[in-house]
């Protein structure tokens, strides 16, 4: 299974969703991801555990979201 990574539009929103996220008591890790013309600046919000909520609130706080994917999880 691979790492769930929140897409987001630059690195400033990844950083704010990371802070925010990390507030509300989930754990989120700022990742550099592959730039593609999906996945915008090539950042996104790592999250072990709970990704559909951190996208829950990562809305409701005015932060969009481009997408999810699943990263190769690396050993």
């Amino acid at each position: 299974m691979g790492k769930p990574v929140i897409l987001v539009s630059s690195v400033t929103y990844a950083m704010k969703g990371r802070d925010l996220l990390t507030r509300r008591g989930v754990r989120a890790y700022v990742e550099r991801i592959p730039p593609s013309s999906t996945t915008g600046c090539g950042y996104g919000i790592y999250v072990p555990h709970g990704a559909d909520e951190a996208e829950r609130i990562l809305t409701e706080n005015g932060i969009k979201i481009l997408g999810r994917l699943e990263q190769e999880a690396r050993p």
